[in-house]
C-alpha cells in the first residue's frame, strides 16, 4: 500500500497533537529519558536493543558507574566488558560498542559525532539508533521506527503492507518521517515509543480510552490486532552442544571461544558440537 500524507497536514497535526497531549499526562520514568549526553543515549540504545527495558535498566545504571565517558569504554578490555555485560546475551551488541568507542576516542579525538550520517557510521549503529541519537541529544529531525513505532502507525493508518519488507520498511520511515515534529523531534520520538509500550501494546492495547481512537483507522475497521503484518518468520536452527567437565587437582579446563560463531572470546568447557543429541552416554565417551 502506498500513502503519502502530503496533502493531509491537518491528519499529520491531529496525530502528533494528541500523542504529545497524552505523554504529558503519563509517568514512565527512565534513568536515561531526557538525557542529553550523546554517550549515555547511545549506550541505553545498545542495551534495549533485544532487552526488555526492566533487564535492560540495571546494567545501564552499572555500565554509566563503570565507563562514565567514551574514554573510560575505549580503555576497558574486552573481557572486563563481557564480564559487566554477562546475561545480556547477543554479546556482538558489545563488541561493536567497544569497538565503537576505541573509534571514537582514538579516530575523533573523543568527539562524539553531532549529525546523523556520522552517527550512523559507528560500527553496530543502526537507523533506529542513529535516530534516536540524533533526536535526543542534538534535536536533529529524525524519526525513530521501531517496533513500538511500526505498530502505532500501522494500527491508526490500518496498514497492512508487511512492515519487515523492503517495500514496508520504506513506506514506514517516510510516513514516520512525515509525522515527526520537527521542533521537538526528541520529545516527539519519546512519546511515540511511551505510546506503543504503554497504550498501543501488542496484546491488549488500551482501545477504550485512547486519545487516538477517534481517527484510528483499524479500530474503526475492527482490525487492530491484526496489525502490524509481517510477511517473514525467522529462521529457526537447532544446534546440539555436549560440554565437556574436566577437573584436575581442583582446577577446570576451560577455553577462550574464537572464530566468528556464536558466543565468540566467551570462555567455555570444551566443547563438542553433534547432529543430534545422543541418547546414550557410551556414544558420548566415544567422541570425547
Amino acid at each position: 500500500m502506498k500513502l503519502s500524507l502530503s496533502d493531509h497536514p491537518d491528519e499529520r497535526m491531529y496525530f502528533r497533537q494528541h500523542l504529545l497531549e497524552w505523554a504529558q499526562g503519563i509517568s514512565r520514568p527512565m534513568p536515561w529519558k531526557g538525557e542529553r549526553d550523546p554517550y549515555k543515549i547511545w549506550l541505553s540504545e545498545v542495551i534495549l536493543q533485544q532487552t526488555r527495558v526492566e533487564q535492560g535498566m540495571p546494567y545501564y545504571l552499572r555500565f554509566v558507574a563503570q565507563y562514565p565517558t567514551v574514554a573510560a569504554l575505549a580503555a576497558s578490555s574486552e573481557d572486563a566488558l563481557f564480564k559487566l555485560w554477562e546475561g545480556l546475551g547477543y554479546y556482538s551488541r558489545a563488541r561493536n560498542l567497544h569497538a565503537a568507542a576505541k573509534y571514537i576516542h582514538f579516530e575523533l579525538n573523543g568527539q562524539f559525532p553531532d549529525t546523523y550520517s556520522g552517527i550512523r557510521a559507528l560500527k553496530g549503529v543502526g537507523d533506529y539508533t542513529a535516530a534516536a541519537i540524533a533526536s535526543f541529544a542534538f534535536n536533529l529531525p529524525h524519526a525513530v521506527l521501531d517496533g513500538n513505532v511500526y505498530r502505532v502507525l500501522a494500527r491508526y493508518f490500518c496498514l497492512d503492507t508487511p512492515s519487515d519488507g523492503v517495500a514496508g520498511k520504506k513506506m514506514f520511515a517516510g510516513l514516520a518521517q512525515s509525522v515527526l515534529d520537527p521542533e521537538a523531534p526528541g520529545r516527539y520520538n519519546q512519546a511515540i515509543m511511551d505510546f506503543g509500550a504503554l497504550q498501543c501494546t501488542p496484546g491488549q492495547p488500551n482501545c477504550g480510552v485512547c486519545p487516538l481512537r477517534a481517527r484510528c483507522a483499524a479500530l474503526a475497521q475492527g482490525r487492530v490486532r491484526d496489525l502490524p503484518v509481517r510477511a517473514r518468520k525467522p529462521e529457526k536452527r537447532e544446534r546440539y552442544f555436549v560440554y565437556v567437565v574436566m577437573e584436575a587437582e581442583g582446577s577446570l579446563l576451560m577455553r577462550k571461544r574464537m572464530g566468528k560463531d556464536i558466543w565468540r572470546n566467551l570462555y567455555e568447557f570444551p566443547l563438542l558440537e553433534m547432529e543430534f543429541l545422543p541418547e546414550r552416554e557410551t556414544t558420548l565417551r566415544n567422541r570425547i
